[in-house]
């Protein structure tokens, strides 16, 4: 007979990682109704460019990102995470090729630490914060314009 809390944590820990690949999907695509379906209403988003806070706050500031980078690839990885009941949490890695809106190509690495809470039944993110540890670097020897 299987332990229903091993079968709990294993499902929540699937969910989880969906969230992390609808983040990815729905930023790179510019996917705004998918990419808003992650949030909890009360959500933190911290990026370099900005935070955003509630619902509203993370619209704005994915729209900001949109405008600087017109086009990105992110690659979630590594992660570690922790279920407590209705709530959880996520440290991992991250790498993403950009083109901003000058025309630069760059590869970017670093982390993302994650809270997330069960709502109605279905997990959403509550707080994500991408943690640098790489600087930008160019993808491409030349940066064609």
């Amino acid at each position: 007979m299987a332990d229903n809390g091993k079968i709990d944590w294993v499902i929540a820990v699937e969910e989880i990682k969906q969230l992390m690949a609808k983040y990815c999907h729905g930023i790179d695509k510019h996917n705004e109704e998918l990419f808003m379906s992650i949030w909890s209403d009360d959500a933190e988003y911290i990026l370099p460019r900005g935070e955003g806070k509630g619902t509203e706050g993370v619209l704005a500031l994915v729209r900001k990102v949109w405008t600087q980078v017109t086009k990105c690839h992110h690659h979630i990885t590594n992660p570690i995470i922790e279920v407590n009941g209705d709530r959880a949490s996520a440290v991992t890695d991250v790498f993403y090729f950009r083109l901003t809106a000058d025309g630069v190509n760059c590869l970017l690495s670093g982390g993302y630490n994650l809270d997330f809470v069960k709502v109605d039944g279905e997990w959403k993110i509550s707080r994500m914060e991408f943690v640098p540890f790489v600087d930008t670097t160019p993808v491409f020897a030349e940066n064609p314009a």
